[in-house]
């Protein structure tokens, strides 16, 4: 699970997302799933805050050991989207 802080901390892998446009699919509030359309692999991505702290883990190589991926990136913006949403209800 990695620590989100910035934007800024994550600036390459929010470039390659711009890039790779990988395909995001809300399963519900906090689990997503990210397909690459070019090889069509799938990573389920998961965004919690636990003591005000925001987190995100996602299910490829790079998110086993705890590093930023594009597929985290790719995820951000739908859930900030869908937490604002959530919030104004």
């Amino acid at each position: 699970m990695i620590q989100l802080t910035t934007a800024t901390a994550i600036e390459k892998q929010i470039a390659k997302a711009r890039t790779m446009k990988p395909r995001v699919r809300v399963n519900c509030f906090g689990s997503y799933t990210v397909t690459n359309k070019t090889t069509g692999a799938s990573y389920t991505v998961e965004c919690l805050k636990q003591d005000g702290k925001r987190f995100a883990h996602c299910s490829c190589e790079a998110g086993k050991r705890e590093r930023a991926c594009y597929h985290v990136a790719a995820v951000l913006g739908v859930h900030i989207q869908l937490a604002t949403e959530q919030a104004s209800h």
